[in-house]
């Protein structure tokens, strides 16, 4: 399984849009792996998780093609993971043409079809043109037309909304990806206990701040996901853990949560990272 980061900021970017404090001083003047898009994720080029309104400044930085994509997962409604405006781009030919016509397979919860919707009328003929919409249960294993297995978990995150996150499944190798939400919620750590991951990303939101666990995590609510997953035998000495979606809020650069994390021998995510397991 081939993970690439789209993004790996939040909302406002890394430094973000219009701040001048100290942490987004110096991330502009380092350069580099401290400049953050909004976040998203791309699987083996062809399943996608999240679209942010980064996307099209990631797929020209990183020359990636995502006509490739075949399927797009989105976690919840808010503005950047869910950018409408920028899905509507692939209505087939009037803002581009395709290799083929077949619409994109999209998963989605009732709060972000409603997004969609009121950002263009519903029309069942123009939406199913370029869009196969399916609705998204927790729990319940989507597949992928290249045999991803995606499983909708519950979120702490978005108030009342059925916000989630996901396990992805290829048959060979397991891995999670946590993002937006705090603690994992009771239900959610019952089914991952019955799981075997081989590697997962944690909200990092905060950085060596802790949240409390709630809506978003930092490094020391990162480090209790862990150990509860290790002990209820989840987690191994062998998962790969990876840090992401940050703010200036944590007040770190990338070197500087690289340090942070080295004894616990887990990964900082930056934009365009590729990992494979």
């Amino acid at each position: 399984m081939k993970w690439q980061f789209m993004g790996t900021a939040a909302a406002e970017g890394f430094p973000a849009v219009f701040c001048e404090c100290d942490t987004c001083r110096r991330a502009r003047e380092a350069g580099g792996k401290n400049l953050r898009m909004r976040s998203g994720l791309l699987i083996n080029d062809t399943t996608m998780i999240d679209l942010c309104p980064d996307a099209l400044t990631f797929s020209q930085r990183f020359g990636v093609r995502l006509s490739a994509v075949r399927d797009l997962f989105f976690t919840h409604s808010h503005c950047d993971h869910c950018d409408v405006e920028e899905l509507s781009m692939r209505r087939n030919p009037v803002f581009c043409q395709l290799p083929d016509d077949r619409p994109m397979n999209v998963y989605m919860n009732d709060t972000a079809l409603e997004r969609l919707k009121g950002f263009m009328p519903y029309d069942d003929a123009v939406y199913t043109s370029y869009l196969n919409i399916t609705m998204l249960d927790y729990f319940k294993p989507f597949e992928t037309e290249s045999g991803l297995k995606l499983t909708y978990m519950p979120s702490d995150h978005a108030g009342e909304e059925r916000s989630g996150f996901y396990l992805i499944d290829d048959g060979k190798v397991k891995a999670v990806y946590a993002h937006d939400t705090g603690f994992f919620l009771p239900e959610t750590m019952a089914f991952l206990k019955t799981q075997k991951i081989d590697l997962i990303s944690l909200d990092c939101t905060f950085g060596k701040n802790s949240n409390g666990g709630y809506g978003h995590m930092g490094i020391p609510d990162n480090r209790l996901m862990v150990e509860e997953l290790r002990k209820a035998g989840a987690l191994s000495d062998d998962t790969k853990v990876i840090i992401h979606h940050f703010t200036h809020n944590c007040g770190q650069l990338h070197e500087e949560l690289e340090a942070e994390v080295a004894a616990d021998g887990w990964l900082v995510s930056y934009d365009g990272m590729v990992i494979e397991i």
